[in-house]
């Protein structure tokens, strides 16, 4: 019996076109108070070749949990990136740079998050720049780097007295349900022969092995580009190719394999080409994913014996996933922690979500839920909160 769809069918966000075919379907535990989704259909189009998330909400669902929920403020760490994140965007600003035409360009960041990139372009001389994020959280950091940033979704920025030069996506499009949407406001905001460089997870080489299982089909990654795919979305809305790459980008205590492009305002569309690395890419991901999740559920099952509850640290994706799979069963659980004031005092599976700050008096073992952060995790239990708990550590260190 095929699963009831929740949502109308999503046409593919490159070509337009209705034929798919299903390669995954990731599912998601809700926390009580997000109403985002409960999992979705990974797909690729037959026709161009692009994968995407099908069954999804409609793009205001996504606008509103980044704008309420987005974690990309780090508020945790008081708006301070990891050292590895950090590299990530002065690497970036190095490539980016290049491509900039003057010192004086006019430079507009969307999904500008708390900042650092822009932070890295002003330290390069480039003086004219702006941000635009749909968190108030994540302008408010951002704008106390000296850099105006304004609140709005891509959708929502307004004209410019004067068309920019030069637009900057990094780590966006792959959230963003409607790109049509999307491509005609980059038409709005740059002036013709202003460019736009765009940088996203490069779907064709998800590798299972640089991150948790099935973590690259997360609850905000919507689409999924390799540089082709990528190309043929830019080049059908009158978009034209100036150069395009792959790009090893150091996030948190991960890697993020990706694809970008650098694309320049024309009169009319280009050709389009087919994309033959996508489907492969995702398939192979996915057999790697099973293998690997595999013996994350037999590292779990062993770590507790039978009648003992856990802590369960972290409510991210990694745990949602698994909640939904059966990879975590609630009964031995006691208590979910998170750092992210967001998701505190709230409930999973009628379990609560508390801060660190009151696991004083919790004794079970913890299992840190998470690949990205798990050695800043074990980090603060041991050495900032002196908690002494047997500790479940499910990836090598």
């Amino acid at each position: 019996m095929s699963r009831r769809r929740a949502f109308a069918q999503r046409q593919c966000p490159v070509c337009g076109s209705g034929r798919s075919r299903l390669l995954f379907h990731q599912s998601f535990e809700r926390l009580l108070h997000v109403e985002l989704l409960e999992g979705y259909d990974v797909i690729v189009c037959l026709d161009c070749g692009a994968g995407f998330a099908d069954d999804i909400p409609e793009q205001s669902v996504f606008d509103d949990y980044y704008r309420d929920l987005s974690k990309y403020d780090n508020a945790v760490r008081g708006g301070k990136e990891s050292p590895a994140s950090k590299s990530r965007f002065e690497e970036a600003a190095s490539g980016i740079e290049t491509f900039v035409e003057t010192q004086d360009a006019r430079i507009l960041e969307i999904g500008c998050g708390s900042g650092h990139l822009l932070d890295a372009l002003a330290r390069r001389s480039f003086a004219n720049l702006r941000g635009a994020d749909p968190s108030p959280a994540c302008a408010s950091v951002a704008g106390e780097k000296s850099v105006p940033v304004e609140v709005a979704t891509v959708s929502s920025i307004p004209a410019p007295e004067k068309p920019y030069d030069f637009l900057i996506l990094m780590g966006v499009i792959e959230h963003i349900r409607d790109l049509d949407c999307t491509v005609d406001q980059f038409h709005r905001l740059l002036r013709i022969g202003g460019r736009v460089y765009i940088e996203v997870p490069d779907g064709s080489r998800l590798d299972p092995s640089l991150d948790a299982p099935f973590q690259e089909f997360s609850m905000e990654h919507i689409n999924f580009f390799s540089t082709r795919s990528l190309t043929n979305l830019m080049h059908r809305r009158g978009f034209r190719a100036i150069a395009t790459g792959r790009a090893r980008r150091a996030q948190n205590e991960t890697i993020c394999l990706s694809a970008y492009g650098v694309y320049e305002r024309s009169y009319g569309p280009s050709p389009m080409e087919r994309d033959t690395e996508t489907e492969r890419g995702i398939a192979a991901y996915v057999q790697g994913c099973q293998l690997q999740d595999s013996r994350i559920r037999s590292r779990i099952e062993e770590a507790l014996p039978r009648g003992e509850k856990m802590t369960v640290w972290g409510v991210g994706t990694h745990t949602l996933r698994l909640l939904a799979t059966g990879g975590l069963d609630p009964s031995r659980i006691s208590v979910f922690v998170d750092s992210n004031p967001k998701y505190q005092r709230h409930t999973l599976r009628g379990i609560p979500v508390i801060s660190p700050g009151e696991m004083k008096g919790h004794s079970e073992p913890i299992l840190i839920s998470s690949r990205g952060f798990q050695r800043e995790i074990h980090d603060q239990i041991r050495n900032r909160l002196g908690l002494t708990n047997r500790l479940i550590l499910l990836y090598e260190t």
